[in-house]
């Protein structure tokens, strides 16, 4: 089985009544839909957040990422979507964080194309070498972003839930 390294998954037991932990975990993260409007409108609102985590929760699921704004190099990247069952010992979350943004695939693919012309270009004219270093260095620094950010949220989600738990 191949391993994406822009995927994780992990499962965390509580000690804790499910719909205890449903309750503190809500008190833990701002409540906001995740997707880019929502997103690009809160980005333009003057009003700060507090929260660090942002996001929604269901009777049995929650699907959460770390608070950021649009128009800085600190966009979040990653979602964790979990799914909240009850067990003898308390309650089991099952955690999903995703770390690709699938709307990255447009640039993605024009930088793939400058890179393929540059590249084929640089054997006629060697100007076209600069055309092969900047699609290279954004395709570098995106990915590298979406890693680190996938870790990020994982850090900040376990904090979270140790302190709904303890």
């Amino acid at each position: 089985m191949k391993q994406n390294r822009f995927k994780e998954k992990f499962t965390t037991e509580l000690q804790i009544d499910k719909k205890e932990f449903i309750e503190k975990f809500s008190r833990e993260f701002e409540h906001s839909d995740i997707d880019f409007f929502s997103e690009f409108l809160k980005s333009l609102s003057l009003r700060k957040r507090n929260k660090s985590l942002i996001g929604t929760i269901r009777k049995d699921t929650f699907k959460i990422k770390r608070n950021s704004t649009m128009n800085s190099f600190n966009y979040a990247t990653a979602i964790a979507k979990g799914e909240i069952s009850e067990s003898e010992n308390g309650t089991i979350i099952e955690t999903k964080i995703n770390g690709f943004d699938y709307g990255f695939i447009p640039l993605y693919t024009i930088l793939g194309i400058v890179f393929f012309v540059s590249f084929i270009g640089m054997f006629g004219d060697f100007q076209f070498i600069i055309g092969v270093f900047i699609s290279s260095g954004i395709y570098l620094y995106t990915r590298n972003k979406m890693l680190k950010d996938l870790k990020k949220l994982r850090i900040e989600l376990t904090k979270t839930l140790e302190n709904v738990s303890g």
